[in-house]
């Protein structure tokens, strides 16, 4: 594998986050961090200034999104990849980020070990590049093996912590009623925001079974129930 250490931008516009995560990138081997930015104007200068290889993107930031500051980084072809950490799920925002070519999509919240993996694979990436002398159809399946995430798709169920997962099965499974989010929250000792991370994670795996009951006033009301 190459010597060469390889630079990352943190691009995130909650400060302690940013700061975490570019301590994490710190840690590890063949990585160093080259600085962060925390809206879309500042991180356009760091990336023209630092020229960094990687940048860990946000989506939400001050002043513009972080879909369009990828979609500046591709247009105007600057040199650097990207993975996207965010709370966004909006579809929409997945499809766009893997349309301008994206490496990983990372959903908050998660656990920074999940973040080895998609820069264990991005270094090896850089690594197999620069020592190819041809091309061949067996060297592009091994970058394609190396750039893409393992599924191959934004339903990869990044971010997801077992522990966590099996505390809220368990309130499902015990539970003989369809139960709202905030009581799933409430037996499971998880915070709100995080039970419904999980939520969509098991109904889209289709582990539970989402329905809505609507009262007289006010939105209805979202229920879960172990699916069939």
């Amino acid at each position: 594998m190459s010597d060469r250490v390889l630079s990352v931008l943190v691009v995130d516009d909650d400060f302690m986050i940013a700061k975490l995560h570019g301590k994490f990138i710190d840690s590890q081997k063949g990585y160093k961090l080259a600085g962060t930015a925390h809206s879309f104007y500042e991180a356009i200068e760091c990336i023209d200034r630092l020229q960094p290889d990687l940048i860990l993107l946000d989506i939400y930031l001050p002043d513009r999104s972080g879909i369009e500051l990828l979609q500046a980084i591709r247009t105007q072809n600057r040199r650097c990849d990207v993975i996207v950490i965010t709370a966004a799920k909006e579809l929409e925002i997945v499809e766009n980020g893997f349309r301008f070519g994206i490496i990983d999509f990372l959903i908050k919240p998660f656990d920074l070990t999940q973040l080895q993996t998609p820069l264990n694979k991005y270094i090896q990436f850089k690594s197999r590049l620069s020592l190819s002398s041809r091309i061949d159809q067996e060297t592009v399946n091994d970058f394609k093996k190396l750039r893409l995430s393992e599924s191959g798709s934004a339903a990869s169920p990044k971010g997801i912590d077992t522990r966590t997962l099996e505390k809220i099965k368990n309130c499902m499974v015990d539970g003989k009623d369809s139960l709202s989010a905030d009581r799933i929250a409430e037996l499971a000792g998880v915070s709100l925001s995080t039970t419904r991370t999980y939520l969509s994670h098991l109904v889209k795996e289709r582990v539970l079974i989402e329905e809505q009951k609507y009262g007289t006033v006010g939105r209805p009301l979202r229920l879960y129930r172990i699916a069939d």
